[in-house]
């Protein structure tokens, strides 16, 4: 798929069966996954929003610049999602 910018959306068509999505962002240590599986006929959509580590990390770049970005890339190494952004079935 191409690149998603905010305020904008993309879409494809696939059979169905089980599918696997990838959600990376340049410079982010981690990737966001979404595996589920389509049923013929039908549409399914996916609000894509920022993860708690990219927040996390946001925050910490606003407020102490690289560093406090590295810092808080080691400190939320242990979340569940790594990636950059969370998938939300609406």
């Amino acid at each position: 798929m191409n690149r998603l910018l905010p305020g904008t959306y993309a879409y494809v068509d696939r059979p169905a069966g089980p599918h696997h999505v990838v959600a990376t962002q340049l410079l982010f240590p981690g990737e966001s996954y979404l595996d589920f599986n389509t049923e013929p006929g039908r549409t399914y959509f996916f609000s894509i929003r920022p993860s708690d580590r990219s927040r996390a990390m946001q925050g910490g770049g606003m407020a102490f610049g690289l560093v406090g970005m590295g810092v808080m890339a080691a400190a939320s190494s242990g979340a569940d999602n790594k990636g950059p952004v969370d998938f939300v079935p609406l």
